[in-house]
Order: structure tokens, then sequence, then C-alpha cells
């Protein structure tokens, strides 16, 4: 646990002297991506999925392209996946090394594009558990990075080309062409009106989830069809702590909290605020159904990296007009409402490890006396 919190200390922290200007801007995104790189790149069964992309690098070895044609996984993995076996087939940590930095690469190019302060991103990105996900939900993951680059095309109505950007992401997990309608969804200005029918909508959702899981899989995706009763595990049942959608829930009030500062800054913080709710919408659904949680990793990437760091920074301006005429109380008050903030995600951030969340303890590396799998060629 300690390691990760250290992690989490270096990779913050460098960025509060380093981000007042675009220079320094640029160097902490430098140093904060090869940490976070590298810190993903060297783990050895680290996270839950790690054996799982193991084994099917090993299985690939042993298949030609016609029979990957044929396998679950998407094509822009498996065909990857297999150009790597064949070029570095006795290591499969290799595998890891091109997630590791993709992820990296795709966190720091959203966070140079969207914020000052990147450092506030990287650390909403790992107490919100996203950094966990990333060794894990590799697919989902790497899906998501691409919408919300591609969300730029929203702000501009071009339509088409973020429908190429969702298509492209469905190439790595086809839960990403459920975003192709939140191109209009999240354009709809949040005023009550809209907030009451999503409120409404949402409630007749989740009472009668099982039977709407029911149709669509019986109708566009007949292998995952289960007649009959919800079943009490598995993907289809809800084993989630309630802690978690509770964080999420915090997340969105102190979002909505400073969502007309927000919208005054930037109308576009509509959408990303329009993502927050989305986002805690569909991780309390998961607390019926696991599998739909992973619907909630696109909008959780947008806020964790984009709107609570806005929103951040909303708090703290607010503080300031709050006691513009006394600078010591303005001082105080900031870094209470900051140090409030830092505990509750920080606290959240050791619960997850604590618990073992996705499997990140122990944390273990490449350097470790762990034996490597060698496969046959």
């Amino acid at each position: 646990m300690l390691i990760y919190m250290v992690f989490l200390a270096a990779v913050v922290l460098i960025g509060i002297p380093l981000c007042r200007n675009r220079t320094g801007k640029a160097i902490y995104c430098s140093i904060a991506g090869v940490a976070l790189f590298v810190f993903a790149a060297i783990r050895k069964y680290t996270g839950y999925d790690y054996n799982l992309y193991g084994q099917i690098f090993l299985d690939y070895l042993k298949m030609s392209m016609d029979d990957i044609g044929e396998h679950r996984f998407e094509k822009g993995i498996a065909i990857p996946m297999k150009i790597l076996g064949d070029m570095f087939y006795i290591d499969y940590q290799t595998m890891f090394y091109v997630y590791a930095f993709l992820f990296a690469l795709m966190l720091m190019l959203l966070l140079w594009k969207t914020s000052d302060r990147p450092y506030l991103g990287v650390f909403f990105f790992m107490t919100l558990g996203l950094y966990f996900n990333s060794l894990n939900f590799m697919r989902q993951m790497l899906a998501a990075f691409i919408i919300v680059l591609g969300m730029r095309y929203i702000k501009t109505n071009q339509f088409f080309r973020y429908l190429i950007v969702v298509i492209f992401a469905s190439c790595f997990h086809l839960s990403a062409l459920v975003m192709i309608p939140f191109y209009f969804i999240l354009k709809i200005k949040l005023t009550p009106v809209v907030l009451g029918i999503y409120a409404g909508g949402g409630l007749i959702v989740f009472i009668f989830s099982w039977q709407i899981i029911q149709f669509l899989t019986k109708t566009f995706l007949p292998k995952y069809y289960t007649p009959g009763e919800m079943p009490q595990t598995g993907e289809m049942s809800g084993t989630r702590f309630p802690i978690y959608t509770v964080f999420f829930a915090l997340c969105l009030i102190f979002c909505f909290l400073f969502r007309k500062k927000l919208q005054e800054k930037d109308p576009f913080n509509n959408v990303w605020l329009g993502c927050m709710i989305f986002a805690f919408y569909f991780d309390l659904i998961s607390m019926k159904h696991n599998i739909v949680g992973r619907l909630a990793i696109p909008f959780l990437v947008a806020s964790a990296a984009v709107l609570l760091p806005r929103a951040f920074e909303c708090m703290l301006e607010w503080c300031k007009e709050k006691f513009r005429k006394d600078r010591k109380q303005a001082t105080i008050s900031s870094a209470v409402a900051a140090a409030s903030v830092a505990i509750i995600c920080v606290g959240m951030y050791g619960y997850m490890i604590g618990n073992n969340y996705n499997g990140v303890n122990p944390y273990q590396t490449i350097f470790g006396n762990a034996v490597w799998e060698v496969p046959e060629k």
C-alpha cells in the first residue's frame, strides 16, 4: 500500500512548482508521463487481468490469423497482439510495455490540451481508481481514451468525425458504440427540466434494469442472453460495494455545486458535467449488474481528467472571491477546502488499495523473483 501512496504523492506534488508556465507544464507532463508508464510497464502479476492478457498472448502464438479472426477479442487488440507475439515470442511483458506507453501518452495528451494544472488531472485520475483500471480493463480503457480525446468534435459540431472516432474506438472494445447517441445527449443543456427527466428516466431504468438487459441481449447479443431470473453471481449480478457509488456521488455533487461558474468559464463544461452525471449513473446501475460498470469508463475518464480539476479550480476561485477583503481568511479557506478534497480522495484511494481493488496488491515488478512463464514457439 505504501508504494502506491508514495507514487501518488510524488507524481502529483512535483507538478505544483512546475506548472507555472507553458514550459513547466511541458516538463511536468513529460516527467509524469514517464513515471506513469514505468510504474505500469514494469509490474508483474499485478492486476486481476494480468494473467488473462498474458495467457491470451501465449495462446495467440499458437494460432493463425484465421483463428484469431474468430477469437472474441476485438481485432484492434488481437492483431497487434499477434504481431507482438511473433516478434517477441519469449517475452509477453512487451505487450504490457505497449499498453502502459499508450495509456500514459493519451492521458498526458488529454491533460495538456484541457488543463493548465495537469497534476490535478493526474490526482483525480488516480484517486478515482482509473489508473488501477488501466492495469486491468485495457481494452475498455484504450477505447475510453480515444473517445474522450474525440469529444472535441462535439464542441465543433462535427458529428461524422466524432462517429469515425467512436467506430475506431470500437475496434478495441465494442462497448464504445454506445457512445454514438451521446454526441446528441451530451449537447443538451442541463436545465432543471432535463435533470428531472434524467432522474425519472434513470429511476425507471434502474427498477427494470434486468428486463431491459434481457431485451437488449436477446435482440442484439443473443450469446449473452440469460433467460429467467437475474443470476446471483457473475457479470449480470451486482457485487460492488456501495462506497464506490457514494464516492462518485460526492464527486458529482462537488462538480454540480460549481456548475454555474464552470459554464461561465467555458460553456463546453456542460458536456463534461453531463459525463459526470452518466458516470455516476452507470456506476449506480453496476450495483445491480457488474457488466454495466464498464459503460461508465469513458465518462469517468472525462470526469477525472477534465471536469474535476476544473471544478477544483472553481472552488479555489470561489474561496478567494468570498473572502476577497481578507487575504488571510481567503488563504485559510482555500487551504481548508483543498485539504478536505484531498483527504476524501486520498482516503478513497487508500480504501481501494486496502481492499485490493482490481487485484493491485501486492505490487510486484519484473525485477522480483517470480518465475517467467516461457511460451513454446
